[in-house]
């Protein structure tokens, strides 16, 4: 069973393409890595117990993209 944060997630990624999925499992099984991440993240067993966790998990996985796309755009890590 999902919280209402995956839910969330699982409903609208990837143009709703994932909104029949169910558990976690199911999540797994979908083939998409990054949605996989994100329904992870957003998880009560991994300590996503409210929407400010929720919001804050997300930040940092933006973050954390954003940083590897620069460094991607770039060429490479900067130095």
């Amino acid at each position: 069973m999902l919280n209402q944060f995956q839910r969330a997630c699982a409903d609208v990624y990837g143009g709703s393409d994932f909104a029949h999925v169910e558990s976690l499992s199911d999540a797994r099984e979908a083939g998409d890595t990054l949605f996989t991440f994100l329904m992870i993240e957003l998880s009560s067993s991994e300590g996503c117990d409210g929407r400010d966790e929720a919001v804050r998990r997300l930040d940092m996985a933006v973050a954390e993209i954003q940083g590897v796309a620069e460094a991607v755009q770039r060429g490479g890590p900067a130095r």
